[in-house]
């Protein structure tokens, strides 16, 4: 293989877009210049360096939503969207306000509810305590429960709020027994049963969801990639490896979400069609959707929008490839293995079999006994 042509196309989608176009979705028109290859050849694109401002909320629709229960009614609703530094303020900040309404709202009869953040405590940062979080809840009268506590569900089809909060999170929409904190009566010395419940949760509590920006492309390509980089809310319990249309997956790093090739071909695919009329490049997270916006016109009239270098290569397969379903060697009229060309003898072995007892071989041009003595 050889590269016949080579360049880059330099995208700002900060202006000057096209009515269907958007800061995080652009289509680029390539009729005029489209990117085209030949009967022996295939398109490279490959991603030299992208750099976008991090313009979303750690926090927001898509790990917000979670769910009480207890025997009565369930309430949904959302923990505060926002961007915490600590665990800890996302916890007491964000959740219990939410939690305790939901909470006052199932037990009724005009009974309130506070809380304390056992863990984690005050003063506690990621590297000081464990997160996973503990809070006791007061009722301000006894609150009837006896076997059947409030139960916190965080579905998957809600979103990924289980990993904002460190819950168990839930895979069936339609299940209704599970729970996806732990809930015991009485607080932390296993007082007061009557009117204190405490919520335990299972893994540690963290402030975002999101680490790295997909940067996907219209054109079918041979990349591959599991099968829940393309399925949102959902979790169908089986392993499947699907064509995708990913090109390049970004580390999120604090405000700035930045990439610099270091080495040849790191994001890369090679595209099936043979020419690109248009290429549509759009950034999403790791389930194919939209960051979420502060405003509807953030990626039109904001600070949604990207800079990337992405180098066009025309590849070419030689003059007499190896025939494939993609590139059909219509040129070749003998059969591969018996051709002609001068043979390595090395990684060639088309077929081994018995001759009279003794294992021989076929190298491409001949077959060989186990001595490596060609046989006429």
């Amino acid at each position: 293989m050889s590269i016949v042509n080579s360049y880059n196309i330099i995208v700002d989608t900060e202006r000057n877009l096209s009515q269907d176009s958007r800061g995080d979705d652009v289509y680029l028109p390539l009729g005029q210049t489209p990117i085209t290859c030949g009967s022996n050849e295939y398109i490279r694109l490959t991603l030299q360096e992208f750099s976008m401002y991090r313009s979303w909320n750690n926090v927001n629709a898509t790990n917000n939503v979670f769910r009480v229960a207890d025997s009565g009614g369930v309430q949904t609703t959302a923990i505060t969207v926002g961007n915490y530094l600590e665990p800890r303020k996302m916890l007491n900040d964000g959740f219990l306000s939410p939690l305790q309404t939901a909470l006052e709202t199932l037990v009724g009869g005009g009974r309130t509810v506070s809380f304390v953040l056992n863990n984690p405590g005050s003063g506690d940062t990621v590297m000081s305590s464990t997160n996973v979080a503990s809070i006791t809840a007061t009722y301000s009268s006894a609150h009837g429960y006896t076997t059947v506590l409030p139960s916190l569900r965080c579905y998957v089809a809600d979103g990924k709020s289980y990993q904002l909060l460190g819950a168990k999170r839930i895979v069936d929409p339609a299940d209704t027994t599970s729970s996806s904190w732990t809930a015991t009566l009485g607080d932390t010395a296993g007082a007061s049963t009557t009117t204190k419940i405490t919520f335990t949760l299972f893994y540690p509590a963290q402030i975002a969801t999101e680490t790295h920006v997909f940067m996907r492309v219209n054109e079918q390509n041979n990349n591959i990639a599991t099968s829940s980089m393309s399925s949102f809310k959902q979790d169908t319990q089986k392993t499947e490896m699907t064509s995708t249309k990913i090109l390049a997956i970004i580390p999120i790093d604090s405000e700035y979400v930045r990439y610099v090739a270091g080495t040849e071909m790191v994001y890369f695919t090679n595209i099936l069609s043979k020419q690109i009329g248009q290429l549509q490049i759009k950034i999403t997270d790791a389930n194919g959707e939209q960051f979420p916006m502060t405003s509807p016109d953030q990626n039109r009239l904001g600070n949604r929008f990207f800079i990337a270098i992405i180098r066009v290569d025309i590849v070419s397969l030689g003059t007499n490839p190896q025939a494939s379903p993609n590139n059909p060697n219509l040129k070749e009229t003998t059969a591969p293995r018996f051709s002609t060309g001068p043979s390595t003898q090395i990684g060639h072995i088309q077929s081994v079999g018995l001759n009279d007892g003794v294992q021989s071989g076929y190298n491409g041009n001949g077959f060989y006994d186990f001595r490596g003595i060609k046989i006429s």
